[in-house]
């Protein structure tokens, strides 16, 4: 079983079809996810990660 992740960000739709959100998990670290390009990447700041969630989305044409 994986770790415990909670979504803290707005769900985004990609240019892709696919979603895209911030999650944190219970010590505070940041996860960039995206259900299109498969994208599972840690987040340096919470400002970094909402640049990042704002830009993928609009961005990213991988589909689910």
């Amino acid at each position: 079983m994986g770790e415990y992740r909670e979504i803290v960000s707005d769900i985004l739709a990609t240019a892709g079809g696919g979603q895209a959100w911030i999650e944190m998990n219970l010590t505070g670290y940041l996860t960039e996810r995206c259900t299109g390009c498969g994208t599972d990447e840690e987040a340096e700041s919470l400002a970094q990660a909402l640049a990042w969630l704002a830009e993928h989305a609009a961005a990213c044409t991988a589909g689910r």
